[in-house]
């Protein structure tokens, strides 16, 4: 089979290349994956849903607590049993403090933003190991097609190699040096081979099966600090603990209570029952072993949380900043990588040329390939670096696909 020409060859190979980098791994989006993997949250987020609505509805309730009854009976039949007998049912209502159903519903509004806050958090970070499980499989798959197209020329050149020897063109030397390309292209397969199976179970198992995106992400628009979704959950979490600790400071002392008392009784066997009715209102007093270590340690939760805030906003500019740097230099790097993959064809067509003229030995030649697809695998590895810089600075800047 003849050698193919040099410019036929090199095209290609850089069609074989592309078609292998952008071919479809999947028909999907990264939202696609995302929206798979977090309904396996969904339960755990009716169930929260539902804690909310409960702590809602607890706080806008007509008690504080449930009401109680007593039952109680009196009898002399231990000493004289003359006939004394009293029976008494005793009903206690607790009452809200002054503002104190408004504090416990703040708290249960505080929480409940919080939660969801929380959810939308974890659901930005499900993101971001997406992305980053995402990109893996792309790159290990850029450097398996690069891999297997190194595999496929070498193979090509063996061949070649093999009648230019039965020829008489060639030393069987020659061939030896063929046949050790080759082998080591399959070894540089297996090892991608291996490596892509990895990664895919990987995302396979983040992903809870969800096919592999195909689609790159664009650059999204720089997300307003207070709209970030790790931001806005410390916030809210902030704005939880500053309710805690307003209720806390208000509730000084327990609830008070109002009982109404229902007395039946006779003092001898021959009087007649009769029946006696009591109102009372029982109101505890507060002090400060009871109050004191509630209110530290709502103050240090909320000192705490608004700590966390601060450092977050201070790691999250940080980060914006280095993501949007990253991304330029991908950029930069894939165009140098390019402009070296094109340099690389020239100089091995010119080497093969010489080759087929007898002009280059067969090392020269190997040597021009072996640059060559080196030069090809780091210009697919620069695109694939360049877009995941971009998934990179979407995550930076809390945009969610």
């Amino acid at each position: 089979m003849p050698y193919p020409h040099p410019f036929y060859r090199g095209a290609l190979g850089m069609a074989a290349l592309w078609l292998g980098l952008s071919a479809p791994l999947s028909a999907a989006t990264l939202k696609d994956a995302l929206d798979h993997a977090w309904a396996a949250y969904l339960p755990a987020q009716s169930a929260r849903t539902a804690q909310f609505d409960a702590q809602d509805a607890a706080a806008r309730a007509w008690l504080p607590e449930p009401p109680t009854l007593t039952l109680s009976g009196r009898s002399d039949q231990i000493d004289r049993n003359a006939g004394a007998r009293e029976w008494e049912a005793e009903v206690g209502v607790p009452l809200w403090l002054w503002g104190q159903s408004d504090r416990a519903g703040a708290v249960a509004q505080g929480e409940r933003e919080a939660g969801m806050q929380g959810l939308t958090q974890e659901r930005w970070q499900l993101a971001g190991e997406l992305r980053e499980a995402w990109w893996d499989v792309r790159l290990a798959q850029a450097e398996l097609d690069a891999a297997e197209l190194k595999l496929k020329e070498a193979s090509r050149l063996e061949a070649d190699v093999a009648r230019r020897v039965k020829a008489g063109d060639l030393a069987p030397l020659d061939l030896n040096q063929a046949h050790s390309v080759v082998a080591q292209a399959k070894g540089e397969r297996l090892r991608a081979q291996a490596a892509l199976l990895r990664v895919q179970g990987q995302f396979a198992a983040l992903s809870r099966g969800a096919p592999v995106p195909d689609q790159d992400e664009q650059p999204a628009n720089e997300v307003a600090p207070e709209q970030h979704p790790q931001l806005t959950s410390l916030a809210a979490k902030a704005s939880a603990a500053q309710a805690r600790l307003n209720q806390a400071a208000g509730d000084t002392r327990n609830n008070p209570e109002l009982a109404f008392t229902l007395t039946r009784e006779r003092d001898s066997r021959g009087e007649a029952y009769q029946n006696l009715a009591k109102v009372a209102i029982k109101i505890p007093f507060g002090s400060s072993s009871r109050n004191q270590p509630r209110i530290t340690a709502a103050n240090a939760e909320l000192i705490e949380a608004k700590i966390a805030l601060d450092t977050e906003q201070r790691k999250l500019a940080a980060n914006v900043t280095a993501s949007r740097a990253e991304l330029d230099r991908a950029r930069e790097t894939l165009a140098l990588q390019q402009d070296r993959q094109q340099l690389a064809e020239q100089s091995f067509a010119w080497v093969e040329k010489a080759f087929q003229a007898g002009q280059q030995g067969l090392p020269a030649l190997i040597r021009a390939e072996t640059e060559l697809a080196d030069a090809r695998l780091q210009a697919a590895r620069a695109r694939t670096e360049a877009a995941r810089a971009v998934s990179r600075y979407n995550q930076a800047v809390g945009a969610l696909p």
